[in-house]
């Protein structure tokens, strides 16, 4: 499910920068820039790495804070803000409890 939201965030994202720089000569740039750290993460996510996991987190605070102030600037006339927001926030739910669930062959899993 993490993934998934992963994904969509990823869609999302992009498509706000592309909204955002309307005719700008550097929003590829823009875009490729803003999206590196999600598809940096996206192999670890997939494979269930803890570290990876941690990192994402933090990293989707930083994305959940930017969703957030284009939602409240535009006042939701840019959709994407709107799902980037969800997005982000769910995935960062989702991270969370992946972190928190112990590893196999713990003491914790045993019960």
């Amino acid at each position: 499910m993490a993934i998934v939201c992963h994904g969509a965030l990823l869609l999302s994202v992009c498509g706000l920068v592309l909204r955002a720089l309307p005719g700008s000569p550097a929003r590829e740039i823009a875009v490729v820039a803003v999206l590196l750290p999600l598809i940096a993460t996206a192999p670890g996510l997939a494979r269930g790495k803890r570290l990876v996991e941690q990192w994402l987190a933090v990293l989707l605070v930083a994305y959940a804070g930017a969703s957030m102030v284009e939602v409240v600037a535009n006042a939701g006339a840019m959709p994407f803000g709107s799902v980037a927001l969800l997005a982000s926030l769910l995935e960062l739910g989702l991270v969370l409890a992946l972190i928190r669930r112990p590893r196999p062959g713990s003491s914790e899993a045993r019960g």
